[in-house]
């Protein structure tokens, strides 16, 4: 068994779990089970986490669907996808255009993501918001741990020497630059989307985030340094991190507790 078919599996236990779980306390709620090892006799589980939960388990098993489409038929579907684009990519770059997603790879980074979770948890100190500057840092910390532990654990290559405009010297699955910017960026814009009241500003919120994650994991791609399934994983991966966090968040605010 490879490494993307152990994740695979791991997958499947995670996803058979949460539907069981989800079946009992579905049983529970409609009358159909009163009792049970499972179930106490007071069991409220809110929506938020029970689906938020779900999406952690699914986006797991996504990035672990196309790491294993990058090893076992690198060239059928998704992971046929990885050249041409690269191809593509070189193609059609500019002076300008260079120039630009260098910048924005220079400060869509690590120290730039750095900044913004630190501005962040700041900001949400003074506010008050103290559970939601926990889970800024403690997304934030997550994507400290996450892409250095699955780089050596997938153990990927970069895309040629050639075909890269920076050099980077370490592996290429997952992206620190994708991962980070979906979960930090994504975790910011959750805590910002609770803290205004206006749907229509949640919205605006929800695409300015949206277009960051969008241009710094292009950006990736542009400079030759990352595969586009490296970016998927790292999609899916950070996108996984993210809802725990998040589902995190629902559970001890939905709770009623103001302080950590």
């Amino acid at each position: 068994m490879n490494t993307a078919d152990a994740q695979q599996a791991a997958g499947l236990v995670l996803t058979l779990g949460w539907l069981l779980v989800a079946a009992v306390l579905f049983a529970h709620r409609v009358g159909l089970v009163t009792s049970g090892p499972l179930i106490g006799r007071d069991v409220r589980v809110p929506g938020p986490v029970l689906w938020g939960s779900g999406a952690a388990v699914a986006f797991y098993m996504a990035q672990a669907v196309v790491v294993d489409a990058v090893e076992d038929a690198p060239n059928r579907i998704v992971a046929g996808a990885d050249r041409p684009v690269l191809d593509w990519m070189v193609a059609h770059r500019t002076p300008d255009l260079t120039s630009l997603m260098e910048a924005v790879s220079r400060y869509g980074g690590t120290n730039g993501t750095l900044l913004l979770a630190a501005a962040a948890v700041a900001v949400l100190l003074v506010m008050r918001r103290w559970w939601d500057a926990v889970a800024v840092a403690v997304a934030t910390g997550g994507v400290a741990v996450l892409v250095p532990t699955f780089k050596d654990v997938y153990g990927r290559t970069r895309p040629p020497v050639a075909t890269q405009l920076v050099v980077e010297p370490d592996l290429s699955l997952p992206s620190g630059h994708a991962l980070g910017a979906i979960v930090v960026i994504g975790i910011v814009a959750v805590v910002l989307g609770r803290a205004v009241r206006s749907p229509g500003w949640r919205v605006v919120v929800g695409a300015v985030a949206a277009a960051a994650i969008l241009t710094i994991s292009l950006s990736r791609l542009y400079l030759g340094v990352h595969w586009v399934t490296d970016v998927a994983t790292s999609w899916t991966l950070g996108g996984a991190w993210l809802a725990v966090v998040v589902t995190g968040l629902m559970w001890v605010t939905g709770r009623g507790s103001e302080r950590p």
